[in-house]
This record gives structure tokens, sequence and C-alpha cells, in this order.
């Protein structure tokens, strides 16, 4: 019974992704930039799908081209790491600065810590140490029970 439970669970699942993803292909197809971010984003991590950074990156050059800010700073990691293109910081800081214009928090944070890693650096080590102080007044206060 389990058996037969699992296999109609999992040819509904499975048919569901694969609808699922047709449909987000042909609304990407149709310009909607969520859509090719999303289909980026799956291809990336291989998400329903083998994974492909190729695949990956056509979606997000789509949804930035788009004007989707999370699809031109998803490109931009995709340089900055040298996932499935060659690691290029001046392509990472094009997308990271596009998204940035079109008020991504995390593509202005990526850029900033592109152009001034020393900052990003001090600002980690500022928040660890911070952290740290926190958790030794825990501790002692811990000690005092």
């Amino acid at each position: 019974m389990r058996s037969i439970l699992f296999i109609i669970t999992f040819t509904l699942t499975f048919g569901l992704q694969a609808e699922t993803l047709q449909n987000m292909e042909k609304a990407c197809s149709a310009d909607k930039s969520e859509s090719c971010k999303n289909l980026g984003l799956f291809y990336q991590i291989g998400q329903n799908v083998k994974k492909n950074y190729e695949k990956a990156k056509n979606y997000y050059v789509q949804a930035c081209d788009l004007n989707n800010s999370e699809g031109c700073r998803m490109l931009g990691d995709l340089y900055y790491y040298g996932q499935g293109v060659d690691q290029n910081d001046s392509k990472a800081e094009q997308y990271y600065d596009r998204s940035c214009s079109l008020n991504n928090k995390k593509g202005c944070n990526s850029l900033q810590n592109l152009l001034n890693p020393n900052k990003a650096l001090k600002e980690e080590l500022e928040r660890l140490k911070q952290e740290q102080e926190q958790l030794i007044q825990e501790a002692e206060v811990l000690d005092n029970i």
C-alpha cells in the first residue's frame, strides 16, 4: 500500500513540476521577467531540472534585460563566482550596478563588497566581534546562575 501511495505521489509531484516548468517557460517567452529569473535559479541550483549554468545565464540575461533587479544581481553572481562562465569582476560589477540602479539592496551590497572588499571584511569582523561580546555576556549570566 505504501509503495502504491509513493508511486502516485511521485507521479503527481513530477507531473506538477513539469507543468510548472512549462508554464514558467511560456511566461518567460512572453517577457514575464520573474519567470525568467526563477528559471535561471532553477537551472543554477538544479531544482527540478538538471543543473545547467549556460541556461541559467541565458534566463538571467533575459530577466535583466526586462529590468528584473534580482535577475541582474544573480547574473552578477555567476560572473563573480565564475559559475558556468569565466570569473569576471568587471562583468559582475556591471550587473551588480544594474541591479542596484533598479533599487535592489542585495545588488547594491554586492556591488559595494566587490568595489571595496576591505570595508566588507571590516564590517563582517565588527559584526562577529559584537556577536562574540554578546555570547560572552550570556555565558557570564549563565555562570552566575
